[in-house]
């Protein structure tokens, strides 16, 4: 799919959720990516990934 299709799809998708909650939940997935919490090791210069498993799993949950 390009770029745009990707984005009208998930417009679309996002209009048609009534949930408070789940707008809530999206919300945030959208904010963590756009602020980028990469930390950097400074001793091995490794970026440490950050677990997201566990809240992406309760959210599918609550769907």
């Amino acid at each position: 799919m390009k770029k745009e299709d990707l984005k009208k799809d998930l417009i679309d998708r996002i209009n048609e959720i009534d949930d408070e909650n789940k707008l809530t939940a999206i919300q945030t997935i959208l904010n963590t990516l756009e602020s980028e919490h990469i930390e950097f090791d400074n001793k091995n210069n490794a970026l440490e990934p950050e677990d997201f498993g566990g809240y992406i799993k309760e959210w599918l949950k609550s769907m």
